[in-house]
């Protein structure tokens, strides 16, 4: 395996974790196998690996199976075998201590209490390895860490764990592609300045030739996909939503459905607001024989109208979550929810 790296995303296998907090990790690597669109992975040194190529930048992508506290003897099993250095690998992980929607890219470093990255220093004997910190924030009140880290994303902050994955798979990116002092500075924030200022014109004129590319090939997608990381990079988010939904419908023309819905996916991760869209999303995992994700969907939908006080509108998508599974229990508890929030608003009018 010379001359490639190793990205480890840590998390806990099976269907009961896939959504929490401590998985954020395996959540990042699904970002970047959508988005090269690497296909269902095999099994490798009790891991679920990906082979792809960055920017010309070969590396393997996995999630090992053993689950978090043990995460080091799949990470020892897959450098012994494919002799990567540990200078060469980068573990995403969450991380209690840092915020929730910053990322923390470290060229190396201790374990800071974190089980799989204390299982894999032990394993590997190293700490000089780089690491990139998901930050999930400190649980509220009393609450134990160990019951936080396995509940789910809910609501906004699902929403936000997605565009935050995207995030970190750009700084995986530019890690791979200009190494960890690039990486650091431009997803730890930095200290301004003059270099900032440079890598603002750098960016500026990427994104010019990436739009030129784009418009001199406009059915040619990799022009478009540079595009949308530079605008994300340059936080011209309305474009970088209005590009993921034009990437989808040049997927789509091109026959690739579950591509094209990856990148619907993507967009309305960063706008909720685009109904048509997420009903589209749902419709596509209905057609796929997916219910359950469907559910998902139509819930993300109804949360969002929640917090915009469109009551009869939630009601709406609780109601089409309901059609599917009528004994869904978190539908049925924002069904009552909502109700109850009609009724009164009613009773106020007639008062």
């Amino acid at each position: 395996m010379a001359g490639k790296r190793l990205v480890v995303g840590l998390g806990n296998p099976g269907p009961k974790y896939a959504d929490t907090r401590h998985n954020v990790g395996f959540r990042v690597i699904d970002a970047l196998v959508a988005r090269y669109q690497l296909g269902a992975g095999r099994s490798d040194k009790r891991a679920l690996t990906w082979e792809a190529r960055v920017s010309g930048e070969r590396v393997k992508l996995a999630k090992p199976m053993t689950f978090m506290n043990r995460s080091g003897e799949s990470v020892r099993q897959l450098i012994d075998y494919y002799g990567v250095p540990p200078t060469d690998l980068l573990v995403v992980h969450d991380d209690l201590d840092t915020p929730f929607g910053n990322l923390r890219l470290r060229p190396n470093g201790g374990h800071g209490g974190q089980n799989g990255l204390r299982s894999i220093i032990q394993h590997l004997g190293s700490r000089e390895f780089a690491r990139l910190r998901f930050g999930i924030g400190r649980p509220p009140g009393k609450m134990d860490p160990a019951h936080y880290v396995l509940q789910a994303f809910r609501g906004d902050d699902a929403i936000r764990a997605e565009e935050i994955a995207g995030r970190a798979a750009d700084a995986i990116e530019v890690w791979l592609c200009d190494g960890i002092d690039r990486a650091m500075s431009r997803f730890n924030g930095g200290a301004g300045g003059l270099s900032d200022k440079r890598d603002k014109v750098d960016l500026e004129e990427q994104l010019a030739t990436a739009l030129r590319a784009h418009e001199l090939a406009p059915a040619d997608e990799k022009p478009l996909k540079k595009l949308i990381r530079l605008q994300k990079k340059m936080g011209l988010i309305d474009d970088a939503v209005a590009s993921h939904l034009q990437l989808a419908d040049l997927l789509a023309r091109s026959g690739k459905s579950q591509a094209a819905i990856a990148e619907k996916v993507k967009a309305v991760s960063i706008q909720p607001s685009l109904v048509a869209e997420q009903r589209e999303i749902a419709e596509w995992h209905l057609s796929q024989d997916s219910p359950k994700k469907a559910v998902g969907r139509y819930l993300i939908l109804a949360q969002h109208f929640h917090e915009r006080d469109e009551v009869a509108a939630a009601l709406g998508e609780v109601k089409r979550a309901l059609e599917i599974n009528p004994q869904h229990p978190k539908a049925l508890a924002l069904q009552r929810s909502l109700a109850d929030s009609l009724a009164s608003a009613r009773q106020k009018e007639q008062e």
